[in-house]
């Protein structure tokens, strides 16, 4: 039972992802806590090539990153809880846990 983490950089083929080692998601999770709360979650852009990443626990639940804003999601996409990511620092932290070859270039916030 892993936790996965993934980049949205495609369309019309599979994403890339990848297992994460439990000690980053110790310092992932920790970092989604100290967001501060949104006012309101930003729809992810309809876009060509990154929009964004993600982490999933073993059980499904998600927290995705896009546009300075993460966004987490209990199973089943229910209880949706929006967090500012100023710099993008929760963000830049997930691509960071990719292997390397795994993202295309210029897979960046």
């Amino acid at each position: 039972m892993n936790w996965t983490a993934g980049a949205m950089v495609f369309s019309g083929r599979p994403d890339p992802q990848w297992v994460l080692p439990p000690e980053r998601v110790h310092e992932l999770t920790a970092l989604w806590r100290a967001l501060a709360p949104a006012s309101q979650p930003a729809a992810p852009r309809a876009v060509l090539g990154y929009r964004g990443c993600w982490i999933s626990d073993p059980h499904g639940a998600r927290i995705a990153a896009f546009d300075g804003v993460v966004v987490h999601e209990a199973h089943g996409g229910r209880a949706a809880e929006a967090r500012v990511d100023e710099g993008r620092r929760f963000e830049r932290a997930v691509l960071a846990t990719a292997p390397a070859g795994v993202l295309p270039p210029g897979t960046t916030p």
